[in-house]
């Protein structure tokens, strides 16, 4: 009976031995996972933040070349400029074990809409909290491409009334036409004679002739707006505007091209990142 006694004891000490031992394994296991998932979770971070930071830089790389190019502008000089940056760039990420790789497409017209290509957001707000606009300019606009009046570009004031003042430019019969309207009357229809695409908002000007005015600052001076163009992919060219906001800060918004730029990242033959964005040049400053 006192053998039998024995054998219980053991058989009980060895399953309380294996009990502890799934405790252990068990944590060790759940330590491990956390490990893992705590890594994984570092990585994913990383990326993002490398992603962030390189398409940050390389939009601001594109817009100092396009500035350090010239008027007018020198594609060898603006080549030579984003040429450097890359090598710059591939040592750089070298350092972490990255490949860095950027590809620029040929610089393109601009299209009226957010991103400045066919297929971009065609409704969009250019600027607001405007309390004035010193120039508004719209130049090069592209007859072949610019919509008839079924189809129109059209630019919006707005305050939060409403539209306080409009202007509709499209083709009619092969010459631009613009209508300029306000809250209440038509304040005038216009066409460009020359048809070299340059209209003068603020200065009343079409091909750089004095036209009956637009009537632009009598509508909104003393009132808080925004601009906002409509059906752009149905516009190409350029345009400019400058003024300041309501808090008092002075704005600069200008596009002249856009370029389609290719940037890749790789890591132990891994792609981290390849995304291609379009880059207006230059880019607009609020």
């Amino acid at each position: 009976m006192k053998r039998l006694d024995e054998h219980g004891q053991m058989i009980l000490i060895a399953g309380f031995i294996i009990g502890i031992g799934i405790v252990v394994l068990t944590v060790m296991l759940n330590n491990i996972i956390y490990a893992s998932n705590t890594a994984s979770e570092s990585s994913i971070e990383t990326n993002v933040f490398d992603y962030s930071n390189v398409v940050d830089t390389t939009i601001e790389a594109y817009e100092k070349a396009y500035a350090n190019s010239g008027q007018p502008y020198n594609d060898t000089a603006f080549n030579a400029y984003m040429a450097d940056y890359s090598e710059r760039m591939v040592k750089s990420y070298s350092l972490s074990g990255f490949i860095f790789t950027l590809d620029t497409g040929p610089m393109q017209d601009a299209y009226f809409t957010e991103n400045g290509l066919a297929d971009g957001n065609d409704d969009w707000i250019v600027i607001e909290r405007v309390n004035n606009t010193d120039s508004f300019l719209l130049d090069k606009l592209n007859k072949s491409i610019l919509g008839n009046k079924s189809n129109k570009f059209v630019i919006e004031v707005n305050n939060q009334s409403g539209t306080i003042w409009s202007a509709s430019v499209f083709n009619s019969n092969g010459t631009i036409a613009l209508n300029v309207s306000n809250q209440s009357t038509i304040i005038g229809n216009y066409t460009s004679s020359n048809s070299t695409g340059f209209i003068n908002i603020t200065g009343n000007q079409i091909d750089g002739l004095p036209v009956t005015p637009f009537c632009f600052p009598d509508n909104v001076t003393g009132q808080k707006y925004s601009i906002t163009f409509i059906n752009g992919s149905q516009a190409m060219g350029t345009f400019c505007l400058k003024g300041n906001l309501t808090n008092g800060d002075p704005f600069y918004i200008e596009r002249v091209e856009v370029v389609n730029s290719t940037i890749k990242l790789n890591k132990n033959d891994h792609l981290e990142i390849n995304v291609t964005i379009p880059i207006i040049l230059p880019r607009g400053h609020v």
